[in-house]
């Protein structure tokens, strides 16, 4: 079977296996706002946040994390968002946090909408870059989906990698984030003081109330409720083997792409505000793991999947976790949570292979 239909089964398979195991985000998140302005849909699987001139909103995990594979599919306001920002992000508390921000800048009707992303770790920040997206993301539900091992952390979109924080605190001294477990939050809010064009463009009331949709939270993680210390269960989840430690080759040239093509800011070549260029911005492009992924970097970016594509290696599998096993062996661990059509799906999938 050629790469590139492994690669489209692989999405396919995940995309709906993780439809099938999502929970009730009533569950899983509670409102920290006024409970007016924050909607959960009757199924359970999707939250509404609104922002008007009298109340921003958001809501927060219950359970806090530390290390894991995240996504949530988002549907940013349509129309004029100019001013406002739309935000996902994983937080701890106190002076000397850790966070990471996916933070989306609205922008006046017909205008892309800017994602920035930031990364706090031991109270430093100050790490933004921000990217054009390559679709429109108020038509529909797009997935930002966040990697975070010993190893590296990776922001990823649609499957597309987009920015990489390695662990080089060894190396350069860069405090990691791996010692603090963080909440996941979702906010709107008003930032017309800096958010579209610096703040020359403020907000335009009578467009309110503006409305993001958030749905589909997955989490495959170590939460601060396990038996075993988190860096103790990272090591044995598939997220922390030998092809997530690094990017593969495929995913290096998307991430090349993004950031030759789609950056509008980076603070590593900000030399205005860093006499000295950040340790870490020399780890902009980790050193790969020398799996080859389905494609090279298209002219617009595919979903690929965050995993390593077939290589020499004997036994390699582009769904494995550690080693990675067989497509057969991931679909024996999980089968007894497939629904019958998920099944036969997967029936399928093994055929094909």
């Amino acid at each position: 079977m050629s790469l590139r239909v492994h690669a489209f089964l692989t999405t396919l398979f995940l995309t709906l296996l993780g439809a099938a195991r999502s929970e009730d985000l009533s569950s899983l998140f509670y409102t920290t706002s006024t409970a007016d302005h924050v909607q959960f849909a009757d199924d359970g699987q999707e939250i509404n946040l609104a922002l008007d001139q009298k109340n921003a909103s958001g809501f927060q995990s219950y359970d806090a994390y530390l290390f894991g594979l995240f996504n949530m599919r988002i549907k940013l306001v349509s129309g004029d968002s100019a001013g406002t920002v739309t935000t996902y992000y994983f937080t701890s508390f106190g002076e000397r946090h850790d966070e990471l921000d996916f933070e989306f800048l609205g922008n006046v009707s017909g205008e892309p909408i800017i994602l920035q992303t930031n990364v706090f770790s031991n109270g430093i920040g100050g790490r933004e870059q921000r990217i054009f997206l390559w679709f429109d993301p108020t038509i529909d539900f797009h997935n930002y989906t966040l990697l975070w091992n010993p190893w590296q952390i990776v922001f990823l979109v649609d499957g597309v990698p987009i920015r990489v924080f390695p662990n080089i605190e060894k190396e350069e001294g860069v405090p990691y984030l791996h010692n603090q477990s963080m909440k996941v939050f979702a906010t709107i809010w008003d930032g017309d003081s800096w958010a579209t064009e610096g703040g020359r463009v403020k907000i335009n009331w009578e467009n309110a109330p503006f409305v993001a949709s958030y749905r589909d939270f997955s989490a495959d993680s170590c939460s601060e409720t396990s038996t075993m210390s988190a860096n103790d269960c990272a090591t044995t989840k598939w997220w922390s083997q030998l092809a997530y430690q690094a990017l593969d080759v495929g995913q290096l040239d998307k991430l090349k792409w993004i950031q030759s093509n789609m950056t509008v800011y980076n603070y590593c070549t900000d030399v205005g505000r860093y006499n000295v260029t950040p340790p870490e911005c020399r780890y902009n492009a980790p050193i790969s793991t020398g799996l080859v992924a389905p494609s090279s970097s298209p002219s617009t970016p595919t979903s690929l999947p965050l995993v390593a594509s077939p290589s020499s290696t004997p036994g390699a599998s582009s769904l494995g976790p550690s080693g990675p096993p067989s497509s057969t062996a991931y679909l024996a661990r999980h089968v007894s949570q497939l629904t019958p059509f998920f099944l036969i799906l997967s029936l399928i999938f093994m055929v094909i292979e």
